[in-house]
């Protein structure tokens, strides 16, 4: 998918309430996620063999790598390195990351659609 008009793209729920996603452009090497937070949502902790940048939107999140919390607030990126485990918490009512990924993720996506 190359190419994303985000008003004809409906949010996919990830947590019933509580946190949502839309997949934005992506092509083997590269992917863009848009996440939504709502009412003290936790991106649970895993791990993936990915690298990962989260840039926080909107909101204030606490984000773990491994063992250390890093307080996320809008405007802010944060680095993973592959196979670190991570997560983060939502301390404000909204929030909002867009997570960016190299390779892109499979599990994410219908693989018949790529």
């Amino acid at each position: 998918m190359h190419y994303c008009v985000d008003k004809n793209q409906e949010w996919e729920v990830v947590e019933e309430g509580h946190i949502c996603r839309k997949i934005k452009s992506y092509d083997n090497n590269l992917m863009v996620v848009d996440v939504s937070f709502e009412d003290e949502a936790v991106g649970a902790e895993h791990e993936h063999p990915h690298e990962q940048i989260s840039y926080c939107l909107d909101g204030i999140f606490d984000y773990s790598i491994e063992d250390k919390i890093y307080r996320l607030e809008k405007g802010d990126t944060i680095f993973v390195p592959k196979g670190l485990r991570h997560g983060c918490k939502l301390l404000s009512s909204k929030g909002r990351l867009i997570d960016i990924f190299t390779p892109y993720r499979e599990d994410f996506v219908n693989v018949d659609e790529k």
